[in-house]
């Protein structure tokens, strides 16, 4: 069989953008720092304008710049974020048609260890952020807009705190999917909210007492407990809706 030597030679706007990437990754370029101009960056390169704008489309679709028009515009560095790569596999899971569900278990999947983790890692202040957490969850069970999106932040923060930073920022590209679905669950004004919120509540209580008791085991049963309940309530109440519905 013949095998293919058929190599791809990036455009030479890949090349320049793949430049501009590299020096806002190692800090030589820093975020709301200007591009030079335009024709500077031509001179620099030594390209024609359309490669150079071909570039920075580029680096824009990607969130590292924007453009800004007028007098006092210019090309402003970006640094990446979650949010942007959030939505980007927001899009992704749409188009590959996924569940709610399958978000959800893939979670289950991926914090209970992290929640172990922490039980063997946690400093005095990731223990003090933790219940300053719970203080403000136990101030807010009776908004519940509110305490939805605060239950959100209690999942970032036990993963943040791990101090895992690959797996914080896989988290994290889910979390806009898992906001939306938060959104809508607590949108529904169910009558049982108040004592779902207080559930919660008590779930995370749960896993904050494992952490402080230094029991990793503990804490990893406890918060896959904890997602594996609320899987089972909110995907039965949103019908088990693809990552589409949850969008538009």
């Amino acid at each position: 069989m013949k095998v293919s030597t058929h190599v791809r030679i990036p455009k030479a706007a890949e090349l320049i953008a793949d430049v501009i990437r590299k020096q806002i990754v190692s800090g030589a370029l820093a975020e709301n720092m200007l591009l030079p101009s335009e024709a500077e960056l031509i001179e620099q390169f030594g390209v024609s304008r359309p490669t150079l704008r071909e570039a920075i489309r580029l680096l824009e679709s990607e969130s590292l710049v924007r453009v800004q028009r007028g007098a006092k515009g210019g090309t402003r560095i970006c640094l990446p974020s979650d949010q942007a790569a959030g939505r980007s596999l927001g899009f992704l899971l749409q188009f590959k048609g996924a569940t709610l569900a399958e978000v959800m278990e893939a979670r289950a999947f991926i914090e209970p260890p992290l929640a172990g983790l922490l039980a063997r890692r946690a400093t005095q202040e990731d223990i003090a952020a933790l219940e300053a957490h719970l203080d403000l969850e136990q101030r807010l069970l009776g908004d519940f807009g509110n305490f939805g999106l605060a239950t959100a932040e209690f999942h970032h923060l036990i993963v943040e705190r791990a101090g895992n930073v690959a797996l914080s920022v896989v988290v994290s590209m889910l979390d806009d999917i898992f906001l939306k679905h938060v959104a809508r669950f607590v949108g529904r004004a169910r009558k049982d909210q108040f004592e779902l919120n207080e559930r919660a509540l008590a779930n995370h209580r749960a896993l904050v007492d494992r952490i402080v008791a230094r029991d990793p085991s503990g804490a990893e049963q406890s918060w896959l407990k904890h997602i594996n309940e609320a899987t089972q309530i909110i995907v039965a109440e949103l019908d088990g809706p693809t990552v589409l519905d949850l969008y538009y």
